[in-house]
């Protein structure tokens, strides 16, 4: 299963990339910021066929709704993003991946993410460690917070703003070495488990967002948690923190206070 999630992931990225250069007949979804392309749903429809194909059993949750049963009637799920990072996908032809995992039972068995611009594979199966292509992954060891490159887009996040964290977050950059923003939050994973960024800090992200990204970051030797520091749980949103178990140990009271 693994190598076929592989396989219709490089396949997705060949449809992303020949089908960008037509019309992408964009729609938003709650907000300008908010878009899906054809795109997105045309790729989704092929993994979801793909999946169908192959294990009619299994169940599928996808960000674009293709499969129409519900998910929790099945044992084994899975976990798809089309295009993550669609506005970067609009603007730039960069930094958006396919996000693909696999869940048994509530346990995410492995995941997926490619980069189809640069040609990228992130994985990792659980038990067997992460990988970029065929190289091992080992999450940065750096543990002190002033010193980290973090990842964050909370500053503009209106539910931020509502809440009294928004002080707090504006304090992050003071607290680290710098901030880098990709806008396509599976991708930034994929980067804290190769050790590319040091912590990644986000709130209200989606199952298909993180799954993936989850399984290989915990692979490499990563902590992933809510804020609250529970288990994220692969069938509701949440907040996150991933990072060596150092750093995440040092951003998980400075968020909670």
């Amino acid at each position: 299963m693994l190598e076929k999630a592989k396989d219709w992931a490089v396949e997705a990225g060949k449809m992303s990339l020949e089908l960008s250069k037509g019309s992408l007949d964009i729609t938003y979804k709650t907000s300008p910021s908010d878009l899906v392309t054809k795109v997105d749903k045309e790729v989704e429809r092929f993994l979801v066929k793909e999946i169908l194909h192959h294990y009619p059993n299994h169940g599928i949750v996808g960000e674009e709704g293709t499969f129409e049963k519900k998910p929790d009637d099945f044992d084994t799920i899975w976990i798809i993003d089309p295009i993550d990072g669609t506005t970067n996908f609009v603007h730039q032809q960069l930094n958006y991946v396919i996000s693909i995992a696999l869940v048994h039972q509530g346990e995410g068995i492995f995941g997926v993410i490619y980069d189809p611009s640069r040609q990228e594979m992130f994985w990792g199966y659980r038990g067997e460690g992460a990988y970029l292509d065929d190289k091992r992954l080992q999450i940065s060891r750096l543990d002190r917070l002033e010193e980290a490159l973090l990842c964050t887009g909370l500053f503009w996040n209106r539910k931020i703003e509502k809440t009294k964290l928004l002080e707090t977050i504006y304090q992050l950059p003071k607290q680290c070495r710098g901030i880098r923003v990709y806008g396509c939050a599976a991708l930034e994973l994929a980067y804290i488990a190769a050790g590319r960024l040091d912590a990644y800090v986000s709130l209200g992200l989606n199952p298909w967002d993180f799954a993936a990204g989850l399984i290989i970051v915990e692979e490499a030797g990563g902590v992933v948690t809510t804020w609250k520091g529970d288990p994220l749980s692969f069938n509701q949103a949440g907040s996150l923190i991933a990072a060596n178990p150092g750093l995440h140990h040092q951003l998980l009271p400075f968020l909670q206070k």
